[in-house]
């Protein structure tokens, strides 16, 4: 009996020492990837300022010396409004102040001799504060009128529409004779929309690998459809910092120089951005990806014994492929086409091929 159950404990016997010994694996390491990768994201271009012009005087039009694409100087009048009310209210306000400059004066005087005689005892002290009390408030009442005088040139100052900045103007709701009412509580009642065009904004949504590379002044090139064999040199000036829910995407504006006015704004077109590799990017055989529950991996060997790392698939090179992980270093031990049966943990012995798999 114990000779015919003496082969099978051998066979069992050599089993498991078979099954104790590392599995031999073959493994390259990662080379760092180099070749910077164009990004192009589609964009539109807008004016780097606008304006809608409200006029702050209530009157009839008399005067418009601008029209739809006229391009204006800071400073450069608009409009111009009849505001006849405001004149006759200005020439009521400057005779009430003389008015009151004259009653303050001879507020002024009898205070004075009231002092005097309130120091020779004919007056009262009772009598003598009073008369100070109404020189001081005929005095504050011509400061009161002044400051209505000040308001109302103002206003008249408004009859005025100018220009708040260089621009051109895009648009307009008015002409000669139309009437305009001033500080509207509504939005619609706009007399001109003004752009400034000399230098546009091209705004783009910025997916996270190419918006989480970007910084200010970075460079790039602008192309568009219209006007073929033209590129427009560009670069990054600011980012809202925040991914749209809805989009993925986080816009990113660049400047762009504009000043013969080539460019109209609102014009589609393409950003091309030339971006290095992210840090932790490598090259890697395909066959090292490893695809498990819709993440990707790769296996390392780590202290003789099998791991899985992380990774963020890029370009696929044809034999190679970009992956970004913090986990990977260029001495790193990558296994090349891995058994299935392999676990993490698994004890292996590390069989180097050439660097890059080649």
């Amino acid at each position: 009996m114990i000779a015919r159950t003496l082969p099978f404990l051998l066979v069992a016997s050599a089993v498991s020492a078979l099954a104790q010994e590392p599995a031999t694996v073959r493994t390259v390491a990662p080379s760092a990837a180099t070749e910077a990768r164009t990004f192009d994201l589609p964009g539109r271009t807008e004016p780097v300022e606008q304006a809608r012009i409200f006029s702050r005087a209530t009157g009839t039009v008399k005067e418009r010396p601008v029209d739809i694409g006229d391009r204006v100087k800071a400073g450069d009048t608009l409009a111009v409004i009849d505001i006849p009310d405001i004149e006759q209210e200005l020439e009521a306000a400057k005779a009430s102040v003389d008015q009151a400059v004259a009653r303050a004066e001879i507020a002024r005087s009898t205070s004075n001799r009231t002092t005097g005689l309130l120091n020779a005892q004919a007056v009262s002290k009772e009598e003598a504060e009073q008369r100070e009390a109404s020189a001081a408030e005929l005095e504050a009442a011509v400061r009161a009128a002044r400051a209505e005088v000040g308001r109302l040139e103002e206003l008249q100052k408004f009859a005025v529409v100018k220009a708040p900045f260089q621009a051109t103007v895009s648009a307009r709701r008015i002409d000669r004779g139309d009437f305009v009412r001033g500080d509207s509580a509504t939005t619609s009642e706009w007399m001109f929309h003004i752009v400034r065009l000399n230098q546009l904004r091209f705004a783009v949504g910025a997916t996270p690998d190419v918006a989480l590379r970007l910084s200010a002044e970075t460079e790039a090139t602008v192309k568009f459809a219209e006007l073929p064999g033209r590129e427009f040199p560009a670069k990054v000036s600011r980012s809202s910092n925040l991914f749209d829910t809805a989009t993925g995407t986080m816009r990113v504006e660049l400047l762009l120089e504009n000043p013969d006015l080539t460019l109209p704004a609102g014009l589609t077109g393409t950003v091309a951005f030339k971006l290095k590799p992210a840090p932790g990017t490598y090259l890697l055989p395909n066959n090292t990806l490893i695809l498990r529950d819709g993440k990707s991996f790769v296996s390392i060997v780590e202290d003789g014994k099998m791991k899985l790392v992380d990774v963020l698939p890029g370009r696929n090179l044809g034999p190679q492929m970009e992956v970004t992980s913090a986990a990977l270093k260029p001495d790193s031990q990558v296994i090349v086409s891995p058994n299935a049966m392999l676990r993490p943990g698994d004890a292996v012995t590390p069989s180097p091929l050439v660097a890059g798999g080649k």
